[in-house]
């Protein structure tokens, strides 16, 4: 029974060689904390990103590969476990923001042409504009404040 419980001790403080210790950090940055869903297990620092940081160490230190280490975490939390989900999902979450951009920057577009047209094929209101009575009363109403300025 002790020798059970030495086991994971033992592989632990084991030595990992740099291939691992990369194989370890890879993995710890692909792999969500159970707890929130929210950091990876390399960056949450619960409880449980704790434990699964020592479990993937002792699973890469044992030789199991990181396709295994990765279903063995989708087995038992499914795919929200993986920070990068793989297959259609995964294609569908990177895709979208750029759809979404291109789509609004066509609206955008069309838009600011509609305005742009718009603009043009109406006149300038002005001076130009205002028809001759127009202008005469406002002289007239001008001069009763005080005289137009020279």
């Amino acid at each position: 029974m002790k020798f059970a419980a030495a086991v994971p001790l033992l592989s632990s403080t084991m030595p990992l060689t740099p291939q691992q210790s990369a194989e370890v950090k890879r993995l710890e940055d692909s792999l969500l904390a159970p707890c929130c869903y929210t950091q990876s297990i390399a960056q949450q620092m619960s409880d449980a990103a704790e434990q699964m940081r020592q479990q993937v160490t002792e699973m890469v230190a044992s030789g199991m590969s990181d396709k295994e280490i990765i279903e063995h975490y989708r087995a038992q939390y499914g795919d929200r476990i993986l920070v990068v989900p793989d297959g259609n999902t995964g294609q569908v979450l990177f895709a979208f923001p750029v759809v979404v951009f291109i789509a609004s920057s066509g609206i955008l577009y069309f838009f600011l042409q509609k305005l742009h047209r718009a603009r043009r094929s109406s006149p300038t209101p002005g001076l130009a504009a205002i028809d001759g009575r127009a202008l005469q009363a406002m002289k007239k109403e001008m001069e009763g404040l005080g005289g137009i300025p020279q």
